[in-house]
């Protein structure tokens, strides 16, 4: 590729890049807000832009007649967040006037800007009344979701005109009504020698929900804590092994004989000179011993609804370890026997894994598996 060619590729490249940039194709959707700060960026940088004039020249005081307009109209409406919308609707319009002005050249086409600080003041005073009763509306419902939504209320109040109206009690009173509480039960006993492991899966499982739970309106608990504090909770996940087998072993032993007759055993000279191998036959019994020891079961996830006892959701993860040991021993010569039957003769009878680490490697991934169906269903509430 040519110099020039390359040229002009790399031209018509911040050609377009360029005509993006200005706030064209946003002026051409109807979107005069963003037209108006993507002109104001643009001509930062590149203060000459007629581009970027002309867009803005247009966008700002569609703009203004638009966000006018719909103050009008929201004013005049039944919506229960009116003022708050208004508020939102004067601050951007305080916005671009900041961003203009900050920019000699977007001021100097678009002169003079409109702000609406007054306008803004008044719509935050109504805004602040109307979300602070909406929220104490919404709280006399009981339900989680109109909590969460008197919280954003009462959080907007407190941020905007803090200790207005004992809205930071409010907005803690919000916080715990809107808070799924779960208490997460512990698994039942299953025998001594697997209780220290059912409590360390146990562990496991409850801190992995804490440690990636990133929802704010959930808190989970184990039955002690919820007990201490006289917690009420709204579900309880309940966990328990079903058809649980450690340590079930399956022997095979199996005795065979190889035969190998193609052996080279010596060798010799024929009357001219020439070498001959000289094939023997060799034998050898090999008794195969094969080992299998399996644990087994079902880990039963529910999660229920703490009022009614009812079922929500439940899920069952089978899981399966199976311990190997296969070995041989033989009688005869050892060139008689395959490769794989030397291989197990080389091999020892090991000593199995305690029933306690054969119950850690077949349940770990069953934890895993219960952990990630737990938080995937956490996650939406």
């Amino acid at each position: 590729m040519n110099h020039s060619k390359t040229f002009s590729i790399i031209l018509i490249f911040f050609t377009i890049l360029s005509g993006c940039s200005t706030g064209k194709k946003a002026l051409q959707k109807g979107d005069y807000y963003e037209a108006t700060l993507q002109a104001v960026k643009f001509l930062r940088s590149s203060p000459d832009s007629e581009k970027a004039k002309s867009t803005i020249s247009q966008s700002y005081p569609m703009a203004l007649e638009y966000f006018r307009q719909k103050v009008d109209q929201v004013a005049i409406s039944n919506s229960t967040d009116k003022y708050l919308t208004i508020v939102e609707l004067y601050t951007k319009l305080n916005t671009l006037a900041d961003e203009i002005s900050r920019c000699p050249a977007a001021l100097e086409t678009v002169k003079p800007v409109v702000y609406f600080h007054d306008q803004l003041r008044k719509a935050q005073e109504m805004a602040i009344t109307e979300q602070y009763d909406g929220g104490i509306e919404l709280l006399k419902t009981g339900y989680i979701e109109d909590a969460r939504k008197a919280y954003d209320k009462f959080d907007w109040v407190n941020r905007t005109k803090p200790g207005f109206s004992n809205v930071a009690n409010k907005l803690l009173e919000a916080e715990y009504l809107a808070t799924l509480r779960v208490v997460v039960e512990k698994i039942p006993f299953m025998g001594e020698h697997y209780q220290s492991n059912i409590m360390r899966l146990y562990d496991k499982i409850f801190v992995d929900l804490v440690k990636n739970s990133q929802q704010k309106f959930i808190k989970y608990y184990k039955p002690e804590d919820a007990e201490k504090l006289e917690i009420v909770p709204h579900q309880v996940v309940r966990m328990q092994f079903v058809d649980f087998t450690v340590g079930n072993i399956y022997e095979k032993e199996t005795e065979k004989n190889f035969v190998s007759d193609t052996l080279v055993i010596g060798n010799y000279k024929d009357d001219k000179g020439v070498a001959h191998d000289v094939l023997g036959t060799v034998k050898a019994k090999a008794n195969i011993h094969e080992r299998e020891i399996v644990s087994k079961g079902i880990l039963d996830v529910k999660i229920l609804d703490y009022q009614t006892n009812s079922v929500i959701e439940n899920k069952r993860f089978p899981g399966e370890y199976v311990w190997r040991n296969d070995w041989a021993t033989f009688n005869g010569d050892e060139r008689a026997l395959p490769d794989n039957i030397k291989k197990m003769a080389r091999e020892k009878q090991l000593l199995p894994p305690s029933p306690q680490d054969l119950f850690v490697f077949f349940s770990d991934p069953l934890g895993n598996n219960a952990s990630s169906f737990l938080k995937s269903y956490f996650r939406k509430r």
